[in-house]
């Protein structure tokens, strides 16, 4: 799958308060929305990255990102399956204003009371939610209002002020723009200039602003975008590395074999040597996700997963 746009709009078609839904996951580009997500691995591994902290997420694992949190995640290994719950700020706000502001401080539950009590309520409201029950949307609402609740009693948070809360929504849009804008056009000579036009700051901050939310530099997020690409083509094509090159955005084979060397170990034609011999060699970590592969599965194959076996959450 190529590269999507990175502002999510979540669309509640099932119902209007909330979006259940199964996800697998490979790779998701730094993003954020609006609504409050919380997610269940059910099965393999996954890495979920949360402004600058990285979270080793196993089976039975439950996260929680906030609105307007800028995160990603990468998987490398097995297949995984997430049940994922997206609730629009709007269903909490209208009860009590103060929490439009609400940050939840633990982003990862994987054990105590607070799980096993996580645990048992996301599975009866999934189990609803995906029945065809009457009124199942006043029972899903009653569900996720008593979780909403269990968390405030047991997770640390805060109330951040209107600008605190306009400054971290300002964030995640502009990082949504940056990493679209490189997406569509690193094949290019896009600039930090670029950037910095796009959004009417100075250079200076646009730098700022990108190693500050991404961890990394603009031209280290660039590179890896064109890598990504680069490892692609010379898996799936007979292209040489020349015209790769040209195709990616690198300006010679010597940035591109650089880009081998710091994630591989050796070069693009070494590398493409092993792909025949079918003995890849070991990536390196991982910086950042630059692509988006994801599978989400429609409501239907939602609900024929979570019924598939009662047993599915831990």
């Amino acid at each position: 799958m190529g590269t999507q746009k990175e502002w999510e709009i979540v669309r509640h078609t099932t119902m209007n308060n909330l979006e259940i839904f199964m996800v697998e996951m490979t790779a998701r580009t730094p993003h954020g929305h609006d609504d409050l997500e919380i997610g269940v691995l059910l099965d393999g591994n996954l890495r979920l990255y949360l402004e600058h902290e990285q979270y080793e997420l196993k089976k039975g694992d439950i996260y929680l990102i906030n609105q307007h949190q800028v995160h990603s995640f990468w998987n490398a290994g097995e297949k995984n399956l997430i049940l994922a719950f997206q609730i629009p700020t709007d269903f909490y706000r209208r009860l009590n204003y103060q929490l439009t502001y609400l940050h939840f401080e633990s982003n990862v539950i994987r054990s105590g009371h607070l799980y096993a009590c996580l645990t048992k309520q996301l599975q009866s409201c999934a189990g609803i939610y995906f029945s065809t029950q009457n009124f199942r949307e006043l029972e899903c609402s009653s569900i996720i209002l008593h979780i909403l609740h269990l968390l405030l009693e047991c997770c640390p948070y805060t109330i951040a002020s209107e600008r605190e809360y306009r400054t971290a929504q300002n964030s995640s849009l502009r990082i949504n723009r940056i990493t679209e804008y490189i997406a569509q056009h690193h094949q290019e000579l896009v600039s930090l200039e670029d950037i910095a036009e796009m959004e009417q700051i100075t250079p200076c901050h646009a730098s700022h602003f990108i190693r500050k939310t991404l961890g990394i530099s603009f031209q280290e997020y660039l590179n890896d975008i064109r890598f990504d690409h680069a490892l692609r083509l010379l898996s799936q094509t007979d292209l040489s590395l020349l015209d790769i090159c040209l195709e990616c955005g690198f300006s010679s084979s010597r940035y591109l074999n650089q880009m081998f060397d710091k994630n591989y170990g050796c070069s693009a034609k070494e590398y493409r040597m092993s792909l025949k011999k079918k003995k890849l060699p070991s990536r390196q970590e991982q910086t950042l996700p630059v692509s988006n592969i994801q599978k989400r599965y429609s409501f239907e194959m939602s609900s024929f997963l979570f019924h598939f076996n009662n047993s599915l959450m831990p």
